[in-house]
């Protein structure tokens, strides 16, 4: 009789202090590196964290063991995206069997820092998704970017929320949800274990541009986006595709800056398309 075997499940902290959560027995390692709300939270993954994620991930267990890589908490003054690859690319050794390269999702700031990594160590790089990100911010937003920064600074974490629940939802979230974190989400959403982490993550962001390296980045790379993301917008997801050696373009159709999360389905059949080809 066939007997399945337990999903692996793990959470503690990668070499450098990154704090992570790891799920699946897949015999390849997919690292996801978050975006700016991944300041926005303790760092510390209870132990139940990896199994908490095994739904959402569940496209890709049959082939990989997934992490989620945090960046550290107290990051320091003047943190760029080389240093957060210098960074990461030590916890992924960690996590990578013998020297081989893993395939990476790197989400909004999370693919700034996966474009870097790849230049940087392309041994360690496989395949690269970019999650609702491109070669730098639209400059259109970068007003928005500075108010949240502002926000960070005021300590005001709703605020923060707010308006990304507003640029991120293209449904009735971006309506609903603002009320909600103002409200009950003061009292139940995390804070961040040290500010300063949000505010220098949007001070990494708004002096990213990596428009005129993407030819640097040899690896095979999806840019997946929504048509109407504020912040890397479709004009900046078609050029940064456009410009990559081996690079894939999808834009959905309506959605804004969390096309990855809102239209699950689409971005993880995508995806896992593009991880097998």
């Amino acid at each position: 009789m066939h007997r399945s075997i337990p999903v692996r499940s793990e959470t503690g902290d990668l070499t450098g202090g990154h704090p992570y959560a790891a799920v699946g027995n897949g015999p390849r390692a997919l690292v996801v590196l978050p975006g700016l709300g991944d300041a926005m939270f303790t760092g510390v993954y209870p132990p139940f964290a990896g199994w908490a994620l095994a739904p959402y991930f569940a496209r890709y267990l049959d082939e990989y063991r997934v992490y989620l890589c945090s960046r550290p908490r107290g990051l320091p003054s003047g943190y760029d995206a080389t240093r957060a690859a210098d960074d990461h690319a030590r916890s992924i050794e960690a996590v990578a069997e013998s020297s081989e390269a893993v395939d990476v999702i790197g989400v909004s700031m999370g693919g700034l820092i996966g474009q870097s990594l790849a230049r940087r160590r392309p041994d360690l790089v496989d395949r690269l998704v970019l999650a609702n990100s491109a070669c730098r911010l639209d400059e259109d937003a970068r007003s928005d970017a500075r108010e949240l920064e502002r926000y960070a600074r005021e300590h005001d974490w709703a605020s923060i929320r707010s308006k990304l629940a507003v640029d991120m939802f293209s449904d009735g979230r971006a309506i609903t949800y603002p009320p909600m974190i103002r409200t009950i989400g003061r009292a139940l959403l995390p804070r961040p274990a040290e500010p300063a982490d949000v505010w220098r993550s949007l001070e990494m962001i708004l002096g990213y541009d990596g428009c005129d390296r993407l030819d640097d980045i040899d690896q095979p790379a999806l840019v997946f986006g929504g048509e109407r993301d504020p912040y890397f917008t479709a004009r900046l997801a078609r050029e940064t595709a456009a410009e990559l050696p081996n690079g894939d373009l999808e834009l959905v159709p309506g959605a804004k800056h969390g096309a990855f999360h809102e239209r699950k389905r689409t971005f993880d059949a995508t995806v896992r398309s593009f991880l097998d080809r």
